[in-house]
């Protein structure tokens, strides 16, 4: 991505030469006379770099700087002069300015600054990425709630986590089987090493083998590099199958081979690799029925169910809603930003008498909704999102979106713009398209609306006469 810096000068010559200059290195270069322009231009575009004069008119460089450290604390600044002291020198770093220069400038010099200062700021924003995806993971590590049903299931993980027999985690989708998963082998012996996971139904079935076990150069047609197997990945650690019911007969096979002989074969070599793994597989599916129905090998279903942990529905701990929503919303607060949005009791009511059919993917996603469209609100019954599904109890409440159409090939910005424009319709008809009344209902301003209407293209339907 091409970084942006912004030049304030009040000499236009010198605004005009360095924009020139660091053009011709890809920068994309603002330029600003003064202190004001300079904040006015920032509020509307952020900037990588600023290469700030000290001594211009109006607000000077240093309250200049400050000023643009309360709009982007991590913006980097570097300070130039040709009539500072050492002091205003020491001042400015110790307000944070990235550095100081003095006039007349080498470019090369402050072209090290500004790359420096650039990929300081880069590494920043990487380092707040991580820890939110180090929340996010480590609150998808936890079976919250102190429900009978989730406390029994910590207690049987807790107990066959030291064991090295295979386990079948059963239950709905999005019931956090992955999540036990890595509870298991986080709680045993094997937890320093590896955790690998299969996600089987996402990988071509021609592909499985060389996935799961790994394959030399040229062992076949396109391998055109050695590739290590999930297999070998995981050895001395943990291999988890989701979906196991997605497998074919033949890599079911193959895996229990794996599995009993303890070594792996890489396609195209027959030398035998060690391979030692606790296998922990997953399913939604009903397992008798598949035996039944042949998608299942019988020696692989019952080398797999050595131990076999169910996973209560949300149905079936609906007592933990309280407990889900409060630490979800913070979840979505770190992940997304902004202050966590709150679902008073009311709304707690309305989504313990929903039927959940996506469990806790579902209920994380609706947490989600909430936090992108309504951060830091206090959330009431009246104002409250609709839910995925229906709800044949409540259809007031829990009715759907209008029908859309969309299958879920659109990347985050087209899911959030559609769901928007169906909110936004289902409330103007509800309101009989009354402007006014829509926008309080919603908690917008009437112009911010208008412009939603107009951006999405919004038109209302006359309604036939009888």
């Amino acid at each position: 991505m091409t970084s942006r810096i912004l030049i304030v000068d009040d000499e236009q010559a010198i605004c005009e030469s360095m924009q020139g200059l660091f053009e011709d290195e890809g920068y994309l270069v603002t330029c600003a006379a003064s202190g004001e322009e300079a904040l006015a231009r920032l509020r509307k575009q952020s900037v990588d770099c600023v290469l700030l004069d000290i001594w211009m008119p109006g607000i000077d460089g240093l309250e200049t700087l400050n000023r643009m450290q309360q709009l982007d604390m991590n913006l980097p600044v570097i300070m130039m002069s040709g009539h500072a002291t050492i002091d205003t020198a020491v001042k400015a770093t110790r307000q944070g300015a990235f550095d100081f220069v003095e006039k007349p400038v080498s470019f090369d010099r402050l072209s090290i600054l500004a790359r420096n200062a650039v990929q300081k700021k880069q590494l920043k924003l990487e380092n707040v990425d991580l820890k939110r995806q180090e929340l996010r993971q480590v609150s998808r590590q936890e079976l919250i709630g102190q429900s009978k049903a989730i406390r029994d299931v910590r207690s049987l993980i807790g107990r066959v986590a030291l064991s090295d027999s295979s386990v079948l985690l059963l239950g709905e989708h999005g019931t956090e089987k992955e999540v036990a998963a890595r509870l298991l082998h986080g709680l045993s012996k094997r937890q320093e090493k590896s955790f690998v996971d299969v996600n089987t139904a996402s990988i071509q079935a021609n592909r499985m083998d060389s996935e799961l076990f790994g394959h030399e150069k040229g062992a076949f047609s396109g391998a055109l590099h050695s590739q290590r197997g999930r297999f070998e990945m995981a050895h001395m650690g943990t291999l988890f199958f989701d979906e196991i019911t997605e497998l074919s007969l033949s890599a079911q096979a193959k895996i229990l081979h794996v599995m009993q002989q303890r070594s792996v074969q890489h396609l195209g070599n027959p030398a035998l690799l060690p391979c030692n793994v606790r296998l922990i597989a997953a399913s939604a599916a009903d397992l008798e029925k598949a035996l039944l129905d042949g998608q299942l090998r019988e020696d692989f279903y019952y080398h797999l169910n050595v131990v076999s942990i169910r996973m209560p529905s949300l149905r079936e701990r609906l007592d933990d809603m309280p407990l889900l929503v409060s630490a979800l919303s913070a979840e979505k607060a770190n992940e997304l930003g902004g202050k966590p949005v709150a679902l008073n009791a009311s709304v707690i009511d309305e989504l313990k008498s929903y039927h959940w059919p996506g469990n806790m993917r579902e209920l994380r996603n609706y947490i989600e909704r909430c936090q992108i469209l309504m951060p830091g609100l206090e959330v009431d019954r009246e104002h409250m999102l609709p839910f995925d599904h229906a709800c044949p109890s409540k259809p007031s409440v829990t009715q759907p979106l209008l029908d859309s159409g969309f299958e879920g090939d659109g990347n985050f910005h087209q899911a959030r713009d559609l769901f928007e424009r169906q909110f936004l319709l289902q409330k103007l008809e509800k309101h009989e398209w009354n402007i006014s009344r829509t926008a309080a209902d919603i908690g917008m301003e009437r112009s911010q609306l208008h412009r939603k209407i107009k951006s999405f293209g919004l038109v209302q339907v006359a309604k036939e006469s009888l």
